[in-house]
């Protein structure tokens, strides 16, 4: 079982799961472990009860991500319970960036990787909604090992991603992909690497801290693993058009400044974008609007 076998299995009915499991005492019967997942509700005096798929992907959704225990008899929560749903996104980035090659839950964060690498090939990201869905999914099977892809997947992996800060919503049209973007994931490691409002560092050592909590982004771990799969080496000395462009709204929404002076030699580069006014930056600013 994998998060993208169990699609029913959301995000938002596995914290439920994870929540109400913490608050009963993080131990409980089968049965009455099942009647929390689906507890079921009255209609014109008969007891309804909802999808036995949707209850049953949430458990093994769990399961996959290792967070409870479970036996015929009863089930344990095998992790301390976070305060919120942005603790729990942040519990399963976590636990999806340690997990060792080979992990079939690994295609979540190898498949954001493949977005990031073909971004960087394809010069942008239009060819996402240039691809129809069985098209889609066969592409990312390249950035993969075997064919972990298919159309139904991709609406769990998509989810998935969304729900860890990976990715945006599009309001104007709820079938269309959602927009890759790890803007809001790179805010939040940011915040979590416990950095005072102001804390100046250099471009490379800025891009080292995200290579090593988000691998999937440019010359992380992921991502070289991702270029090779597809046979893809850049040549163009920028970063790729989907980090770029994370990078650029998080500078104009003040979480962090990108600073362009300095030494040429220093500089790095972004992928071109005439409507913005930074092309290169040599410091970072971490959380410039915080500053006293």
């Amino acid at each position: 079982m994998t998060l993208l076998s169990s699609p029913q299995g959301t995000p938002e009915r596995v914290w439920s799961l994870v929540a109400g499991l913490s608050a009963l005492g993080g131990t409980l019967q089968r049965a009455t472990y099942d009647g929390l997942l689906n507890p079921g509700f009255e209609r014109d005096g008969d007891e309804v009860k909802a999808k036995a798929t949707l209850a049953a992907d949430a458990h093994n959704a769990a399961l996959s991500l290792n967070l409870v225990e479970s036996s015929r008899d009863q089930v344990t929560l095998s992790v301390n319970a976070p305060q919120d749903f942005i603790g729990f996104a942040d519990l399963v980035h976590d636990r999806l960036v340690a997990l060792e090659s080979g992990d079939a839950d690994t295609t979540i964060l190898e498949g954001f990787a493949w977005i990031v690498a073909e971004s960087d090939r394809q010069g942008g990201l239009e060819w996402i909604y240039q691809s129809g869905r069985d098209e889609f999914a066969d592409k990312a099977n390249e950035g993969l090992v075997g064919k972990e892809m298919n159309t139904t997947k991709a609406v769990a992996w998509r989810r998935w991603l969304t729900f860890m800060g990976l990715g945006i919503t599009l309001p104007h049209d709820r079938a269309a992909p959602n927009f890759p973007s790890p803007a809001a994931r790179i805010a939040r490691e940011l915040g979590r690497s416990g950095f005072v409002a102001a804390t100046k560092m250099p471009a490379k050592e800025f891009l080292e801290l995200l290579t090593q909590r988000m691998p999937y982004l440019d010359q992380g771990r992921l991502f070289v693993q991702a270029c090779q799969r597809i046979g893809y080496v850049s040549t163009s000395g920028r970063l790729s058009p989907l980090l770029s462009a994370a990078l650029r709204d998080l500078h104009d929404d003040h979480t962090l400044q990108l600073v362009p002076s300095g030494d040429a030699a220093e500089r790095v580069r972004l992928s071109e974008d005439s409507a913005h006014t930074i092309d290169t930056f040599t410091t970072v600013i971490l959380f410039p609007g915080e500053a006293a």
